[in-house]
């Protein structure tokens, strides 16, 4: 409620204040067709430039992660799936190379300790294991679990397996 009246007297001041300081209206000549030009007082011009001073630079502070888990080098009980095709396409880490279905790629998640470009050890639980390097994200994976290229998914298994489980992902 207060906000609101705040609101409502800093829009009253401003209003006075123009009407107070407003110049005369140049009305146009009579053969003149079309809408006229008001002259806009300095005081009302004023209101349309921003007075937020620009942010001081401040290198000291490191960039944080906020709503996050820590990173961490190792993730373990994780679970792999692949994607294939048009899912390829327009990778979301900037810069990163459109894979195809060989590539030794993968998606994670937004929640994941992994960041674009990260190298990744993939290991299953029979000590098997590819390296890859991330260039996507992955929508509906969740914090272990990585989508990888159908390439790197025949590294573990065949593809009619779908979905791999208990393997471990280590940055490299």
């Amino acid at each position: 409620m207060q906000t609101k009246l705040s609101l409502l007297l800093g829009v009253a001041l401003a209003l006075l204040i123009t009407l107070t300081s407003a110049e005369k209206l140049i009305l146009p000549s009579p053969e003149h067709i079309g809408t006229p030009e008001p002259h806009i007082s300095d005081t009302l011009a004023s209101f349309a430039s921003p007075r937020l001073p620009e942010a001081a630079e401040q290198p000291h502070i490191e960039k944080r992660r906020h709503h996050g888990k820590p990173r961490s080098k190792t993730v373990s009980n994780g679970k792999i799936t692949y994607y294939f095709g048009s899912q390829l396409l327009n990778p979301a880490c900037p810069d990163a190379p459109t894979p195809n279905d060989g590539s030794m790629t993968a998606a994670i998640s937004y929640d994941s300790p992994f960041k674009c470009g990260d190298k990744i050890k993939i290991t299953d639980s029979h000590g098997k294991h590819a390296t890859v390097t991330v260039v996507d994200r992955c929508a509906g994976c969740t914090y272990n679990w990585i989508d990888v290229t159908k390439g790197v998914f025949k590294v573990f298994s065949d593809l009619d397996a779908g979905v791999l489980r208990d393997v471990t992902f280590s940055k490299q």
